[in-house]
């Protein structure tokens, strides 16, 4: 066999061994980023107290009601002073815009109080956040990745989420419960 042979075996089999190590590379990227952002879950029950900072806990807990057409759903509001400007705002009607087929957001002016409130969560399906650089309401129907830019200040109660886990926009009313 002559020497340019051997080179040429070995090239082949170089570029094989590549393209077999990209390939595996390339399919386990793909399976760990596939469950996000669409591994929807809607759990039957929610956290029932949301305490999102190192304020006292409020002997009430926040609850408010949510109309979406004829459907009434209710959330759970955390105890800290974010979630409080929003519910001192109530009733409040809105327009949520689908957002990135993964939550429903509205912009309120003025913007809501986020001094002093700890931010960062990795939302889950019905969880009612705060984008803080743009000031937005963001209410989470598909799970989301960590984001120190987010400052939880709510969660729909149980499958409630269901009702705005429809794609467009929609007219919603917040209301104290």
């Amino acid at each position: 066999m002559d020497m340019n042979r051997k080179i040429r075996l070995s090239v082949i089999r170089v570029k094989r061994f590549s393209i077999y190590s990209f390939t595996i590379l390339l399919a386990s990227v793909w399976i760990a980023c596939s469950e996000h952002p669409d591994n929807t879950e809607y759990p039957e029950t929610r956290r029932t107290e949301i305490n999102n900072g190192d304020e006292e806990p409020n002997t009430e807990s926040m609850k408010i009601k949510i109309t979406v057409g004829q459907r009434v759903i209710t959330a759970t509001m955390a105890d800290n002073a974010a979630a409080q400007d929003f519910v001192s705002r109530l009733p409040l009607e809105v327009t949520l815009n689908d957002y990135n087929n993964t939550e429903k957001i509205f912009y309120p002016s003025p913007k809501f109080s986020i001094e002093g409130v700890k931010r960062g969560c990795a939302p889950a399906p019905g969880d009612i956040t705060i984008y803080a650089p743009w000031g937005n309401v963001a209410i989470f129907y598909k799970k989301w990745s960590q984001s120190s830019d987010l400052i939880l200040i709510g969660s729909i109660d149980g499958d409630g989420i269901k009702a705005l886990s429809v794609s467009g926009d929609l007219t919603v009313k917040f209301e104290r419960e």
